[in-house]
This record gives C-alpha cells, sequence and structure tokens, in this order.
C-alpha cells in the first residue's frame, strides 16, 4: 500500500507501519509499564461479540472459518481490523462489553455492536448508547479494580487509553433505502454531530487519545450492488456506484474537518484520522495484486438472501 492511504491530520501522512509507532510512542508515555488499553465504539467493522452476546444471534458459516474455524460473532471471515491492532500491539482482544461469561477487561474494551448507527439516539445500540456504556465502565472500573477485581481498568490506564470511533456506514447506507442523494447528503452533518458529541463526552472524563476511521466506499459493497436499482452510468471505473461513494467521500470530508477543529479545542488531546476509504479502495481498484479474484455469480447469490 501507497504512504498516502492512511493518513494523520495535516500536514502529515503515513504508511501503516508508522501508525504502530504512534500506538509505541503512547506505550513510552505511559512508561512502557503495561499494554495499551484500547476503547472501540462502532458497527459490524469492530464488532468482536457484542451482538452474539447481547441478542443471542450467532453469524453463521462462511463467518470465521479462515482463521478461528469457526463463528466468533465476528461479521467476517476471519479477523477485523482491531484484533489486527491488537496482535501488533501484543496485547489479547479486546472482549465485547455484553459478553457475560469469563470477561477480561485488563486491556480495555469493544463497544461496538453490529447494525449500529449513530442515529437515531437512545436506539440499541447507537454511538451515544455505546458512549453511556463507557460511562458506566468509566466510573465502575476503577472502584472495582480497586477491590481486587485485576480484570478490570484501573485509573491510572484511562488516561493513557485509546479511544477508537468506527461508525456511519450504516447511516449512510440506511438513509439510502428512503431518502433522494440530496437528502442523505442534507443529513450528513447530524450524523458527524453525533461523533463531535461522543469525542467530547469521551474528553470530558478524561479521554485525550483518539483515532477515528472514516466511512469505506460503501458503493462497492456487494449488498449494495445487488440491491440498489441502476444503469450503467450508475457506475465507477471498478464497478462501485458513484452516488453512495460520493456520499461517503462527503461523510469523510465532513468527519476530516471535526477532527481539525477538535484538535484544537481539545487541549493535550491527540486525534488521529484513519483513511480508511483509501485502504478499502485501494483493495478494489487493485484487487489482482493483492491476489484477490472475481466472483462473477456473486451478485445473483445475494440478490437470492
Amino acid at each position: 500500500m501507497s504512504a498516502s492511504l492512511i493518513k494523520i491530520l495535516h500536514p502529515f501522512s503515513f504508511t501503516p507501519a508508522m501508525i504502530l509507532c504512534f500506538f509505541f510512542l503512547l506505550l513510552i508515555n505511559c512508561q512502557c509499564s503495561r499494554n495499551p488499553v484500547i476503547f472501540i465504539f462502532g458497527d459490524s467493522n469492530s464488532d468482536t461479540g457484542a451482538y452474539y452476546s447481547g441478542l443471542g444471534l450467532m453469524f453463521g458459516v462462511p463467518n470465521g472459518r479462515s482463521y478461528f474455524n469457526q463463528p466468533t460473532g465476528r461479521l467476517c471471515d476471519g479477523r477485523l481490523v482491531i484484533d489486527l491492532l491488537c496482535e501488533s500491539l501484543n496485547t489479547s482482544y479486546l472482549t465485547p462489553y455484553l459478553e457475560p461469561l469469563g470477561p477480561d477487561f485488563r486491556n480495555g474494551v469493544n463497544f461496538a455492536f453490529s447494525g449500529a448507527a449513530t442515529q437515531p439516539r437512545y436506539k440499541p445500540f447507537s454511538l451515544d448508547v455505546q458512549i453511556l456504556q463507557f460511562l458506566r465502565f468509566r466510573a465502575r472500573s476503577p472502584e472495582l479494580f480497586s477491590k481486587g477485581y485485576k480484570d478490570f481498568v484501573d485509573e491510572d490506564a484511562f488516561k493513557d487509553a485509546i479511544h477508537i470511533i468506527d461508525i456511519g456506514q450504516n447511516d449512510l447506507a440506511g438513509s439510502f433505502e428512503y431518502l433522494s442523494y440530496e437528502q442523505v447528503i442534507k443529513n450528513i452533518s447530524s450524523f458527524i454531530k453525533e461523533i463531535n458529541y461522543a469525542m467530547q463526552n469521551i474528553y470530558q472524563h478524561g479521554g485525550r487519545n483518539f483515532w477515528i476511521h472514516n466511512t469505506g466506499p460503501l458503493g462497492c459493497l456487494p449488498q449494495k450492488l445487488a440491491t440498489f436499482d441502476k444503469k450503467s452510468s450508475d457506475f465507477d471505473q471498478y464497478g462501485c456506484l458513484n452516488a453512495l461513494n460520493d456520499a461517503a467521500k462527503q461523510f469523510n470530508d465532513q468527519l476530516r474537518v471535526l477532527c481539525e477543529e477538535l484538535r484544537s479545542e481539545l487541549k493535550n488531546s491527540t486525534i488521529v484520522y484513519v483513511d480508511m476509504y483509501s485502504i478499502k479502495y485501494d483493495l478494489i481498484a487493485n484487487a489482482t495484486t493483492y491476489g484477490m479474484v472475481s466472483f462473477p455469480n456473486c451478485m445473483k447469490f445475494i440478490k437470492q438472501i
């Protein structure tokens, strides 16, 4: 991948290896006494089992088959980005907040829930609900730790914790099901406001390190390609839907601006904006380079489910 695929806020541009350096610097900052504590908020891009734990509904095969050899609650045949980040930092996979059986929260918590969006508010498990769950954990965990429960996070670890937010895809996708393109674009600012609220709330409770993913190329998802009515002019050169990708880009532009503004507003904070759109679009545009092949019957199959 090129160095421009993951971008730290202006004026720097970094490679994936440099991203790990960012985490390494955080380790140095906390005097290398422990692995970094990570809290992540989002949707199915990051859900490692909350949907299964919360609703009792398991995502069956092929999910989990290429790495875990069984379904794990991830909407993926292997590991998610958050899993790979944890591995790179030599820390254990994050336990879902809703996991009732043998949870281990020493290295952080995964609040992400499949299908989650920024809106509507107070709908399980939208972003604001995930933040409320975090605030509950933030208040209770140090208390339990002080009483001898070591599978929780102590007060000092919260100060250097990394807070990852990866959400917005479902807001856009859901809006396109009943709104025009123009109406979807108009609503983007309300999605960004919810992310702003989440970051402000975390900051007010001591969070200083933020890792913000933008949304991917929505118009390249097979499910969207199979369900949206379209004509040949609706596609770009790689077979993705222009309208959905354009909406994703506009969402990302507003999210980037928010991160830039908060860097100035939230004193002593570190805010990293990660360009997931470019990373994922590069995989599609250069699929053969990465060893991927096309399955022409994929769309027909998706329409049947």
